[in-house]
């Protein structure tokens, strides 16, 4: 089993380094390692103080930040592995784009490089702060080990049950939602948790792994209808 289990890890450590340079090596492109350490304790991802990391670190002018992605893995026993943020900014009067990498053991890393355009969009603290408040313990497949993912998503869409269980969250709270529909002008971003999968696929046919998709209050505000169940 050692031997396994030291392949295991070795192949999550490759996945988490190629997943950190995402953003392309060009003369514009700015990286700090191990800039700093995070403090994450089980099912608690801090991801203020990772906002609050960020800031510090990359010089991101704080107002003018918006949240492209955040993306977070939580092993079954609450550890929490990796933690991605990407988010674009100004700093110096020029427009960046941002990531900022959790690895195992809490040690951040940070990496940004200049666009040549500006992107509008939400500021990541209101998002980051209805996460934050998430009692991950009380996921029903927190025992599996999840995955949160936050997303933007633009030019309409229509959400129900058969994509999974749909939620409003406000202050760590869950409310039910039947069915969420965004007109074309629509603009907003989806909160989703997902089980790790087990090793073996599942069979066709097969009923599929349990899926949570969540909305803030913003968000739903923005839909063109919302059915409460």
């Amino acid at each position: 089993m050692r031997p396994l289990l030291a392949v295991i890890v070795g192949i999550t450590l490759i996945y988490a380094c190629m997943h950190f340079f995402v953003l392309p090596e060009a003369p514009d492109v700015t990286r700090s390692e191990n800039v700093t350490h995070l403090e994450s304790p089980a099912y608690n991802p801090a991801v203020l103080d990772l906002w609050d990391i960020a800031v510090e670190e990359t010089g991101v002018e704080n107002e003018s930040a918006v949240l492209r992605q955040l993306e977070i893995n939580v092993a079954g026993d609450g550890a929490v592995r990796v933690i991605w943020l990407y988010f674009y900014g100004e700093e110096g009067g020029e427009q960046h784009v941002y990531e900022v990498y959790v690895g195992p053991g809490g040690t951040v890393s940070v990496k940004s490089q200049k666009l040549d355009y500006s992107v509008q969009g939400v500021h990541p603290l209101a998002l980051l702060r209805e996460i934050d408040g998430i009692v991950f313990e009380d996921i029903p497949f927190q025992e599996r080990g999840m995955r949160l993912l936050v997303s933007v998503n633009a030019y309409g869409d229509q959400y129900d049950e058969t994509r999974g269980r749909l939620y409003e969250v406000s202050s760590g709270g869950f409310r039910p939602v039947k069915k969420v529909t965004f007109g074309p002008d629509a603009y907003w971003y989806t909160i989703t948790l997902t089980p790790h999968r087990d090793t073996e696929p599942p069979a066709s046919g097969a009923e599929l792994p349990d899926c949570m998709i969540v909305f803030t209050r913003q968000d739903i505000a923005a839909a063109g209808s919302v059915i409460y169940g």
